[in-house]
C-alpha cells in the first residue's frame, strides 16, 4: 500500500515551530492549514498550537491539535488494470514542552494520534479500520548560522505504524525567507515513501506565513512523480 497519509501531514506539523520562533513574550496561538499534492493524490491538513504561560525565557509547555484528510488511487499489483482508490482521515492531540535559545528552538511533544483508513473497493488488507495510539513528535527550527535555519521534524504514531522524518536547511535571502533544499522519508504500514525537493519558508503575506515546495516522489512499489505544496499559519 501507499504512504501518503504517513507524509502528508508533515508539510503542515512543523510550521508553528517556524512560525513562533523569535516571537515577542506573552500567550501565543498559531493556526495552520496545508494543502500537498503528488502524483497519485493529494492531502489537506489543519490545526492549532497554543504555547501556554509567558515564554519570557524561550521555554514552557506547548499545545498541538492536528487533523488531515487524504486520498491516493494506486494499483495493488502491477498486472491488474484496475485501480484502488484508497482515503484516509487522522487527528492527533498531543502536549510537549518547547526550548528556545541562541540555537534555536525545539519542541518534544507526546500524545494520541487517531486514523482511519479505507480501500475502495473494499479489499481485504490488515492495514484497514481506525486505530488509535500514542504519538511522539520533534518538531525544531534551529540556527547553526547567522542566515542558515535548518527545519528539523521527526514523528512516529502507533496506529498503522506511521513514521516520518524531514530534514530541510534553508539561506535567508532577506525579510525572514528561507530557501533550500528539502529531503522527507516516511513509512506508513510497512511501505516506504522519499521525497526530495526544494522549499520557500517564511514569505508573507498579509498577517500570513507561507510555504512553498516542490520536487520528486518516490514509493517502494517503484512509481514515481512530481510533488507541490503549498502550507499557510498565521499568530495571533
Amino acid at each position: 500500500m501507499r504512504a501518503w497519509r504517513a507524509w502528508g501531514t508533515i508539510a503542515v506539523a512543523w510550521l508553528p515551530g517556524v512560525a513562533l520562533a523569535d516571537t515577542p513574550a506573552g500567550p501565543r496561538f498559531t493556526s495552520f492549514l496545508g494543502l500537498d499534492g503528488a502524483f497519485d493524490g493529494f492531502h489537506l491538513s489543519s490545526g492549532l498550537d497554543a504555547l501556554a504561560g509567558r515564554h519570557g525565557e524561550g521555554r514552557g509547555l506547548a499545545l498541538r491539535i492536528t487533523a488531515g484528510t487524504g486520498i491516493s488511487r494506486f494499483r495493488i499489483d502491477p498486472l491488474l488494470p484496475d485501480r484502488v482508490l484508497e482515503t484516509t482521515t487522522t487527528a492527533r492531540l498531543v502536549a510537549g514542552w518547547r526550548e528556545q535559545g541562541r540555537w534555536g528552538s525545539a519542541t518534544l511533544f507526546a500524545g494520541l494520534a487517531l486514523e482511519t483508513r479505507r480501500l475502495s473497493p473494499a479489499l481485504p488488507d490488515p492495514h484497514l479500520g481506525t486505530r488509535i495510539g500514542p504519538v511522539l513528535t520533534l518538531d525544531a527550527w534551529l540556527t547553526p548560522l547567522e542566515r542558515v535555519a535548518v527545519q528539523l521534524y521527526a514523528t512516529y504514531a502507533t496506529p498503522f505504524a506511521a513514521a516520518s522524518l524531514r530534514i530541510a536547511p534553508g539561506y535567508d535571502i532577506g525579510r525572514g525567507v528561507h530557501i533550500g533544499p528539502e529531503a522527507t522519508f516516511s513509512t506508513h504500514h510497512g511501505t516506504l515513501r522519499t521525497r526530495l525537493g526544494v522549499h520557500a519558508t517564511g514569505i508573507t503575506i498579509g498577517p500570513l506565513g507561507l510555504r512553498l515546495s516542490a520536487g520528486f516522489a518516490q514509493d517502494r512499489g517503484g512509481r514515481s512523480g512530481a510533488y507541490a505544496g503549498l502550507s499557510l499559519w498565521r499568530r495571533y
